[in-house]
């Protein structure tokens, strides 16, 4: 069962990736899969755009890193969006994932920090 929906939208730096719903266990290891497949090789990365994720296990903050190791493999940027009141902003501080991925707050700029 999949408790989470993601949407693509492309964009000149990469693809803005959101995710609805929520991320654990039983659904990580698809939406890795969904989200690498979604950057092509030749964008400076990918915005992770998690204001309507509602839930963020330790499952979720594994795929994250993981998620960014891998794009950094590939001389790509992963940077997250999660507004100030988004309930998942606090596991993500929590587990230090903001010391190894921008976390921005807006789309616009999360699309120029790809850049770099």
């Amino acid at each position: 069962m999949r408790i989470a929906k993601i949407t693509v939208e492309g964009h000149d730096e990469g693809p803005v990736v959101r995710v609805a719903g929520e991320i654990d266990l039983s659904n990580s290891d698809d939406l890795r899969n969904d989200i690498v497949h979604a950057v092509p090789h030749d964008a400076h990365g990918v915005v992770l755009d998690l204001t309507e994720t509602t839930y963020l296990d330790s499952s979720g903050i594994r795929l994250l890193f993981e998620l960014a190791e891998r794009l950094q493999a590939r001389r790509q940027r992963l940077v997250l969006v999660v507004a100030e009141e988004a309930l998942v902003r606090r596991v993500v501080v929590l587990t230090k994932l903001d010391d190894a991925v921008p976390l921005l707050q807006g789309i616009d700029e999360a699309l120029l920090a790809l850049r770099g």
